[in-house]
């Protein structure tokens, strides 16, 4: 199937969706999964309908696989992070919002190599930012204190 025939169908599931007719929409989202499971559209649908529906095992399911589509795209993890609150996981939760920061650091340093800022490293150092290796560090360190208290 071309790209314009999974995007049809992706809009025809999500105005049915928009209609109230979940089972419909939910099955055309699955089928489009199964078809394309590196389409991030449809699984992110229905980590949303799922959670609508209580049915928070299969929305974290599709939430996971959007981050691990998308991984730099820092709002895959915050709706995840959501989504894990809603379910009562709430370690999964700053898992995932751990992963939204980082992804956005990830981002703000690809932006200052293209701008030609020079190392985002030592940009990071003049405007106290902190890179993604330091944060990493210290969420690793408060993790560990936090075992041993």
């Amino acid at each position: 199937m071309s790209d314009l025939v999974k995007e049809t169908q992706y809009d025809e599931a999500i105005a049915l969706k928009e209609k109230g007719d979940l089972v419909q929409a939910v099955t055309m989202l699955e089928k489009l999964c199964e078809d394309f499971p590196e389409y991030a559209l449809p699984h992110a649908a229905l980590s949303m309908i799922y959670c609508r529906l209580d049915k928070f095992p299969e929305s974290l399911n599709h939430a996971e696989m959007v981050c691990e589509l998308e991984p730099e795209d820092p709002f895959s993890f915050v709706a995840m992070s959501a989504l894990a609150i809603k379910s009562g996981d709430h370690a999964a939760a700053e898992d995932a919002l751990h992963k939204a920061q980082l992804a956005q650091l990830r981002y703000f340093h690809s932006q200052a190599r293209e701008a030609g800022t020079g190392n985002a490293e030592e940009s990071d150092s003049k405007t106290g930012n902190k890179t993604e290796n330091q944060a990493e560090n210290e969420t690793n360190t408060q993790a560990n204190s936090e075992e041993n208290a």
